[in-house]
C-alpha cells in the first residue's frame, strides 16, 4: 500500500513497514517464509519454491493464509486476473513486440559488455583465471566465457 503526504503526494518509504525480515541460523528472509519453514522442521525454503498469502494480504502471516508453492503456480495464480498486452502476438506479427524485446536484448548485452570489460582489464593487469573469478565472486569458467565474449562484442562497444 503506498502512502500519500497531506498534499496527495506518493511518499517514498523503505518497504519496512510493509513486511518483516528476521534473521534465523544466518538466513535472512521474510517472517512468513519462517513461520512455515518453522512448521516443516526446517532452516530455509528450496529456492524453487515460494509461500503464497492465500487472502492476498501480505501482512497476514497465520499459517492457515500460506501456501507453499512453485514460482511457475505462483504467476499462474497471479495471471488470471491481469491482462497481457503481448497474449498471442509474435515478433512477425507485432513490430510493437519486436522493439521491445529488441530494446531489452540491447540493454542486457550492453550491461553485460560492461561486466566483459571490468573481467578483461583485470585479467590485462595480469591477474591469473582463478584470482579474477575470486576477486569477482564467480567461477574460472564464467570467466573464460566473460573474455570471449567480451572479443565478440568489443566491436560493436568500443
Amino acid at each position: 500500500m503506498d502512502k500519500r503526504n497531506k498534499k496527495g503526494q506518493f511518499v517514498k518509504t523503505t518497504g519496512s513497514t510493509k513486511r518483516k525480515k528476521v534473521q534465523y541460523k544466518g538466513n535472512n528472509m521474510h517472517r512468513y517464509q519462517r513461520v512455515f519453514c518453522k512448521v516443516l522442521g526446517i532452516d530455509k525454503l528450496p529456492r524453487e519454491l515460494m509461500v503464497h498469502h492465500i487472502d492476498e494480504d501480505t501482512l497476514n502471516d497465520d499459517i492457515n493464509n500460506l501456501a507453499l508453492m512453485t514460482f511457475t503456480a505462483h504467476n499462474r495464480l497471479h495471471a488470471k486476473d491481469r491482462k497481457v498486452w503481448n497474449k498471442g502476438l509474435t515478433t512477425e506479427s507485432s513490430e510493437k513486440l519486436k522493439k521491445t524485446i529488441e530494446k531489452a536484448v540491447e540493454t542486457r548485452t550492453k550491461q553485460k559488455f560492461e561486466e566483459f570489460e571490468l573481467t578483461h582489464k583485470l585479467r590485462e593487469k595480469g591477474l591469473t583465471l582463478q584470482e579474477v573469478a575470486d576477486r569477482l565472486d564467480i567461477s574460472r569458467r564464467q570467466v573464460s566465457g566473460r573474455l570471449n565474449r567480451y572479443e565478440e562484442l568489443k566491436p560493436k562497444y568500443s
